[in-house]
């Protein structure tokens, strides 16, 4: 799987993932900007403005234009925001490439910002905020975000809070492209089939006399927590949701591998460790998953499930003895390839996708110090060694240093989960 980049005189850097058993191309706008660069009054505004170039640009003058438009290909059309990237994308047949590439930078050239759009999506946005609080297993994330990195951007809702949404007007979204949405913090990417020539005539017409202008950053975070956290948020449910979270790792850390091993151990496919103690041995659980993340300066690794609301202290217990043990005792041989093979597999799978293999690359020219291929990646997973997971365990899983993020009906009941966790 080859890529090809290269960054224009305006510092728009653009990205190149061909496909030559493709027939279908994808072409991606990711701005590296997100919900951590907003001002509190501004929390949810990325995340509005993926919503709002789609309500129509100067060529394409509402939704439905481009709506239409896209199906009329057959296109598929979609973006997606983080606290530190949004996404805009569109996927067609190879033929379609010019049209796909200038629909795509009108949106992000020439947007309307219509003002009845603004407020008839206000109250979109608000119900898909609503919808997340009403779903338990995905708003516990936002919570055990909040408990890690208090009073900061990278704990507030990507999606921000009604409130703030409701103020948001045409000048704050101006305000902010002109802050965040300059070509020196944009990567234009391509992958699938399509003609190499066309699309640099594309670039060169669209963007290439583009004017290159400053950006606006974001803060780092600062790490003080000296003793475990809980946040108990009370809610009548049938099941009890939560994470039990330690700080990870930021991008760029070569631990990053002996973590993602260490993800598939304790919690990657059916045969994992927490999978088999919480769900297969106990049937305490529905789900049960280990997963890290990363940011450019911290990152997180925890432990997600659903449990029965009566054996939550169980679970905790179950779950914190599982990241002590593999603090303790080394990882067999049989278990270390099958969680190296576990995590090629999948990720071969997975790259079959043409978009799949253009996120490949974007996050790593986005966020990390070396941009590598999948086969460089499996030969670093490889390389992975027993040792290396006991020492990464003991640095992450600190009992001192743990977030525990509950969704659930408990009252003040703090403490006593804590102490399951000790």
């Amino acid at each position: 799987m080859k890529y090809s980049k290269k960054i224009l005189s305006n510092g728009l850097t653009v990205l190149e993932v061909p496909s030559s058993d493709a027939e279908s191309v994808v072409v991606d706008f990711f701005v590296k900007t997100g919900s951590r660069s907003e001002a509190v009054h501004e929390n949810g505004i990325s995340h509005f403005l993926e919503h709002f170039l789609f309500k129509g640009t100067k060529k394409y003058p509402s939704a439905l234009a481009i709506s239409t438009l896209i199906d009329s290909i057959g296109g598929v059309m979609n973006a997606n925001t983080g606290k530190e990237h949004t996404q805009y994308f569109i996927k067609a047949a190879s033929q379609h490439l010019p049209l796909v590439f200038e629909v795509l930078t009108d949106m992000m050239q020439n947007p309307l910002f219509d003002p009845a759009e603004l407020e008839r999506e206000k109250g979109v946005i608000v119900e898909e905020i609503n919808m997340y609080k009403d779903t338990p297993m995905a708003e516990v994330e936002n919570v055990l975000e909040e408990a890690m990195w208090p009073g900061t951007a990278l704990g507030r809702d990507i999606a921000g809070t009604p409130a703030t949404v409701m103020k948001f007007s045409r000048e704050m979204f101006s305000d902010y492209i002109r802050r965040h949405y300059q070509t020196p913090n944009i990567i234009l990417g391509v992958s699938g089939k399509y003609d190499a020539s066309k699309l640099d005539q594309l670039i060169q017409k669209h963007w290439a006399k583009v004017p290159k202008k400053k950006f606006s950053g974001w803060s780092k975070v600062k790490d003080t927590q000296a003793k475990a956290r809980a946040v108990l948020s009370f809610k009548k449910t049938e099941q009890a949701h939560l994470v039990l979270a330690a700080k990870g790792l930021p991008y760029g850390d070569e631990r990053n591998y002996v973590q993602a091993v260490m993800s598939a151990i304790l919690g990657g496919g059916m045969s994992s460790r927490l999978f088999i103690e919480v769900r297969e041995r106990r049937g305490l659980a529905y789900y049960v998953r280990a997963h890290g993340g990363n940011y450019q300066d911290t990152g997180l690794f925890g432990v997600s499930a659903g449990v029965k609301v009566d054996k939550i202290g169980e679970a905790l217990s179950v779950i914190a003895s599982e990241l002590k043990k593999i603090t303790q005792q080394p990882v067999s041989a049989a278990e270390l390839k099958k969680a190296k093979e576990y995590i090629k597999g999948k990720t071969t799978l997975a790259l079959e996708d043409n978009q799949t293999r253009l996120d490949w690359y974007l996050e790593q020219v986005a966020f990390e110090k070396e941009i590598i291929s999948p086969q460089e990646f499996f030969r670093k997973i490889d390389r992975i060694t027993p040792k290396q997971i006991t020492t990464l365990a003991r640095t992450l899983f600190n009992a001192k240093r743990l977030t525990l993020a509950v969704i659930g009906p408990y009252k003040k009941q703090e403490k006593e989960f804590l102490s399951r966790i000790k």
